[in-house]
C-alpha cells in the first residue's frame, strides 16, 4: 500500500473525529458566548457558571447523540481492522 493510501485512511480518520467533537464543541461555544454575554450585561463575575453549563452541555449531546455520531469513526475503525493484512503488505 503506498502513501496515497495511508493518507486516505488517516484523511477519513481525522474527518470521523472532526464529526464526532464538532456538534458539542459548537453548542459548547454558543453556550460560552451566550453566558458570557449575559454575565456582561448583569456583571455577574461567577467563573464556574459557563464551565459548569458547558459539560452539561455536552454531556447531555453525549448521551443522546454519542451513538450517532461514534458511528462513522466506528466503522472507519472497523474498516481499518478487516483490511488489516491490506494495509500493511
Amino acid at each position: 500500500m503506498g502513501d496515497a493510501a495511508y493518507a486516505t485512511i488517516l484523511y477519513e480518520i481525522l474527518y470521523d473525529a472532526v464529526i464526532f467533537t464538532g456538534p458539542p464543541l459548537i453548542l459548547a461555544t454558543l453556550i460560552a458566548f451566550l453566558i458570557g454575554l449575559f454575565q456582561a450585561v448583569t456583571q455577574i463575575q461567577e467563573q464556574t457558571l459557563p464551565q459548569t453549563l458547558k459539560i452539561v452541555v455536552i454531556t447531555i449531546i453525549l448521551l443522546f447523540f454519542g451513538n450517532v455520531l461514534a458511528a462513522p469513526l466506528y466503522a472507519t475503525t472497523l474498516n481499518i481492522f478487516n483490511n488489516f493484512g491490506t494495509i500493511v503488505n
